[in-house]
Formats: C-alpha cells, sequence, structure tokens
C-alpha cells in the first residue's frame, strides 16, 4: 500500500489524498480498457438540512450540486450516509398538522432530493421512541439501508428491520460497467455502535456481524467498503480485525479525520455537511488491483445550491415559524444581544469550556439558586454553529432539540470527583463531556465554589435530568443516586416550565 497525504489547505477546498494500491490473484499485463471507475460521495452525521455559520457551511442543496457535479464527471457516482440523519433537529421535534412528529421527515425528503442512494443506521435514529414511525420514514426513503447487526425486536422475537416490506440486508452488491463494458462488484456492508438502547432495537456484536457480512460477500465482490457509525478507534479495531477493505466510510465522531489501519483508510466528514469526503475508485479487472484516491471538500457558498433541493429545504424552512407558535414558541422573537460570539460547535463544547456552556449552566442556576455545581452535557448541545447578535427562539430550540428538564442530585464528593473525572477526561470529545459553572479544574484537583473538592462532603447537582438518570455515555452509576425535578420554576414573578429551553429563553430575557 502506498499513502501520501498533503497538508490542510486554509481555503474553501480542504485536500487529503489517499493512494492504495491493492491486487490479488495472478498479475497479468493490463491495459487502460481494463479499467472500471467509479466514485464514492461520503457524507455522515447530517442534522441540518440548511446552511449553518451565516451560510458560510454545508448546505444539502449544496451537496446536491456537488453529486450532480460527480455524476457529470462519471456515472458511475453513488452517495452514501454513515448514519446519524432522523435525529437530532429542532425541526425533528416539531409535530405536523396531523400530529405526527416529524422526526426525520425533512431530512429523507431532502436526502431523497439530494440523490442519496445508500445509508446505515447512527445511533439517533433510535432515537424514534415508535418503532412503527422509525419503520414509516425508512419506507418513505427512495435510499436503501444496509445494516448487519441492527434488528427489530417484536414480542421478544428478533428480526431485521424491513424498508417497503423487504428485510434491510447486511450488505448490498452495486455492479459498475465501464464506457468499454467491463464492469465491477462492489460491496457495501454497515454496522452500528449499540448505544441507543431503545426497547424495539436489538444489537448483534459489531465485529462479528461485521465479518459474518465480509465473508457472505467477499466471494461475489471485486471491492469491498465498510459502512460503519462507530467511534473512530472502534473502526481501527474492526479494520484490525476484519482485513480485506480498503475503504471504512465513517460517522459518529463529527470531526473530519483519515486514518490508517493496516491496509485499510477509515474516514470521516464533518458533521451537518460542512465537509463530504469524495473517494475515486479505479479497479483493473485484468490484476485485480484496486486505486484509490480520497479527496475532503468544503461545503460553502462557493457552491450553488442545486434548485430541485432547494425547493425542499425552503418548503420545510417555512413551515418552522407555524409550526414552533403551535407548540407556544415564537421561532423568530429575539431574547438576546450576543456582543461576542456564543460558541457551540461541536467540536468545542465536546471538548472544552464555552461562553455558551456557561451561559446555559448561568441559566440553570438562574431558575434554581442554591445548588453547588451546574453542569449540561456537550451532547445536549447540537447548535453546531456559532451565535452572534441577535439571537432567537430559533436559535435556542435549535441548541437544544432535545430540551427535557433539570434535576438536582446529591452526591458524595468522592462521587462528584468519579463524574467529573469521566466527563472531562473519558468523555472528552463524545456527548458526555461537561460545560461547568462553580466548578473550576486545577492542576492539583478540582475546586467547587472558593474550596478544593472534599471527598466527604455531599454536594448538591443540577443536571439534566437525562444526565443525572445514568442515560449519558460512562455515567450510568449516577442512576444510583435518588434525583429531583419540578414541573416549573418561578424566576422573577415568571412561571418557567421546566424544560432546557424555556429555562434559557427566559435567563437570556433576563439578560
Amino acid at each position: 500500500m502506498k499513502w501520501f497525504t498533503t497538508h490542510r489547505n486554509l481555503g474553501l477546498f480542504l485536500l487529503f489524498f489517499a493512494v492504495l494500491d491493492w491486487s490479488c490473484g495472478v498479475q497479468r499485463k493490463a491495459g487502460s480498457g481494463d479499467e472500471v471507475s467509479f466514485t464514492i460521495l461520503q457524507l455522515n452525521d447530517v442534522y441540518e438540512i440548511a446552511p449553518l455559520e451565516g451560510g458560510k457551511a454545508g448546505g444539502l442543496a449544496r451537496v446536491a450540486t456537488v453529486k450532480k457535479e460527480l455524476l457529470a464527471e462519471n456515472p458511475n457516482t453513488i452517495a452514501v450516509i454513515a448514519g446519524d440523519f432522523l435525529s437530532p433537529s429542532f425541526i425533528g421535534t416539531l409535530k405536523m398538522k396531523d400530529g405526527e412528529r416529524i422526526a426525520g421527515l425533512q431530512m429523507v425528503e431532502t436526502l431523497n432530493a439530494m440523490g442519496l442512494d445508500y445509508a446505515t443506521f447512527g445511533n439517533h435514529e433510535f432515537d424514534l421512541k415508535d418503532a412503527d414511525l422509525l419503520q414509516k420514514r425508512i419506507d418513505q426513503s427512495h435510499f436503501k439501508f444496509v445494516c448487519s447487526n441492527a434488528f427489530r425486536v417484536d414480542n421478544g422475537e428478533r428480526r431485521p428491520f424491513t424498508q417497503n416490506k423487504t428485510p434491510i440486508p447486511p450488505y448490498i452488491l452495486r455492479e459498475f460497467t465501464s464506457p468499454g463494458g467491463k464492469k465491477v462488484t462492489v460491496g457495501l456492508t454497515g454496522v452500528v455502535l449499540p448505544f441507543n438502547k431503545a426497547d424495539y432495537a436489538a444489537y448483534g456484536d459489531v465485529t462479528e456481524s461485521f465479518r459474518a457480512a465480509v465473508n457472505a460477500m467477499k466471494a461475489r465482490t471485486d471491492v469491498m467498503v465498510g459502512i460503519t457509525h462507530l467511534a473512530v478507534d472502534d473502526d481501527i479495531a474492526l479494520a484490525k480485525a476484519v482485513p480485506g477493505l480498503p475503504l471504512i466510510i465513517g460517522g459518529h465522531d463529527h470531526t473530519n479525520m483519515m486514518r490508517e489501519s493496516g491496509n485499510t483508510i477509515i474516514t470521516k466528514a464533518d458533521a451537518n455537511a460542512k465537509t463530504v469526503y469524495i473517494h475515486r475508485f479505479t479497479y483493473n479487472t485484468a490484476t485485480h488491483k484496486t486505486t484509490l484516491k480520497s479527496t475532503l471538500r468544503s461545503i460553502g457558498p462557493d457552491i450553488p445550491d442545486d434548485p430541485e433541493t432547494e425547493t425542499v429545504v425552503d418548503r420545510w424552512l417555512s413551515q418552522v415559524d407555524g409550526i414552533a407558535k403551535g407548540m407556544g414558541y415564537e421561532a423568530g422573537k429575539v431574547v438576546y444581544q450576543a456582543k461576542t460570539p456564543l460558541i457551540c460547535t461541536e467540536d468545542k463544547v465536546r471538548s472544552e469550556q464555552t461562553n455558551f456552556g456557561k451561559l446555559t449552566t448561568e441559566a440553570f442556576e438562574f431558575a434554581w439558586p442554591g445548588a453547588d455545581v451546574y453542569l449540561i452535557n456537550g451532547g445536549a448541545m447540537r447548535l453546531d454553529d456559532n451565535i452572534s447578535g441577535a439571537v432567537t427562539v430559533y436559535d435556542i430550540m435549535r441548541t437544544f432539540p432535545f430540551g427535557g428538564p433539570i434535576a438536582r442530585i446529591h452526591l458524595p464528593g468522592s462521587v462528584l470527583k468519579r463524574f467529573l473525572d469521566t466527563s472531562q477526561n473519558t468523555n472528552k470529545t463524545e456527548g458526555g463531556y461537561m460545560q461547568l459553572n462553580h466548578v473550576e479544574v486545577t492542576d492539583s484537583g478540582y475546586r467547587i465554589g472558593n474550596a478544593p473538592l472534599d471527598p466527604n462532603k455531599t454536594y448538591a447537582v443540577i443536571l439534566p435530568q437525562f444526565v443525572a438518570e445514568g442515560k449519558e455515555a460512562n455515567l450510568d452509576f449516577l442512576k444510583d443516586f435518588p434525583n429531583e425535578a419540578r414541573e416549573q420554576f418561578d424566576t422573577h414573578g415568571a412561571a418557567v416550565k421546566n424544560d432546557i429551553r424555556d429555562i434559557v429563553i427566559r435567563y437570556m430575557e433576563e439578560n
């Protein structure tokens, strides 16, 4: 294998090149007429259909234009998403006129218009707690699902999920043909991490399921590609355990990266289509050699919107005001003026303290004063954007699409230390990383208020009830401690519903 990586370009295009030579069987003299080329456009972790950062980054109508450009370059082009698109988003939490929750329908219709070809599940697909609603979204998708380790459970019986009454397969074969009539068969298989424990979902072992799919399609394919929704370390381990694939298209980590594991390249694009990966393959039917060049491309205003996809995006965005009003929210209302940008990109809120994280925990204290510590998990802040100037109710709804109540929990100092160690170290870069208030992290340990953390003291902690119930990654031990939640709070004479969104909106209005 040969591997070449260029420096990171600070312009509109971020270019990384991976050139791999794969070969098997008997070498024979070959000419260019023996080659078949095909292209895979990669997305992962897309929650927003429209551009972010004031229009500077992302936008599925722009990705649709890139897909059409690639098709013009090579008709053997497919688009793939490596999980996490049905949830979470503010639009997805809203309800349509018939009372059905949107729950990713805006994503399905936009991805249909964009021309997505294949998808595997991400853990957030199973945020849809109604199995029949998830089934409906799968059936509404024009693109095909593939997954080897996620199953539906009905009355205790485990079976594959279906798409329009056909079982979702553990792998898919796709044939491409060169202008000269040469053919290559490409196998695609997918896996998802067993993180979301929805009652209707069950998971097979990631490695064994992936290995079984690879073994089953090996004899029927010329090139095999994995589509995974795993943490990057798990992708690396998977590639070592199941060799034979030149490429694993990955999701879940939200930040663009390229890794090498054995003879396999693992790539992940930035969340919300801020970047996409373009994988150009060439397969020689005489030598059985595969060459791969992978390019990371920024999605920005230099790329025009595809008109058909833009029409779908605009139709969904135009519905937001009316639907939000029915929920009691005035989406366009300005509630705050951010004199400096509120930092809420996922790479920041999951790895370092941000001013928006601090503001959010200050809002918790405003609503429920008197605790020792205030925390919010970075994974609850899904904006993946920065806001400056006028901040609207819609901005807050986009930031906290899950909403949910806050709770008070009393923890011994020794447990609080374990909590902080886990959140700030083990969960760094993950959703379980905590934004802090009244906690100072020092070289000698933690300070709570003005004093060092005392392992023998009991501390009152205010945090999202989701975390207090032990549902965040690596923090399940919190469920052993009772928590208290209130229906509403009295803030300066105004009643505020116990929901993170309402609490932050009210605090901003007061400040």
